[in-house]
């Protein structure tokens, strides 16, 4: 009676074993797997090549809006001037022709 598990536990021994052999064998001996870890260690350079590019990308694009920023600060600030010194000016009696009206701004008739 005990030769019968015995014998089972051998079995699964020797099963286990076979597969653990099989694994090993696709894994670092056969063409296939040799090909599955080119095509692994491929993908994983254009990966990182590709996040270097996106870094990159972002990288410039904020330098961009920080740069598009700075611009419209300083229009805001030359139409203020602006119309202070109009107004300053229409204050001391002189009456000056509009600038050219940015494509933005409505247009205005007198």
């Amino acid at each position: 009676m005990i030769e019968g598990p015995m014998i089972g536990y051998g079995v699964g021994a020797l099963g286990v074993l076979v597969a653990i052999g099989q694994m090993a064998w696709q894994r670092f001996f056969s063409s296939e797997g040799k090909a599955n870890d080119a095509l692994v260690s491929q993908l994983s350079e254009r990966i990182t090549a590709q996040e270097a590019r996106l870094t990159s990308l972002e990288t410039g694009l904020d330098a961009e809006r920080e740069a598009r920023r700075r611009a419209e600060d300083k229009v805001h600030a030359l139409e203020i001037d602006n119309l202070l010194l109009r107004a300053e000016l229409r204050r001391h009696g002189i009456d000056v022709a509009n600038a050219l009206a940015p494509n933005y701004a409505p247009v205005v008739n007198q």
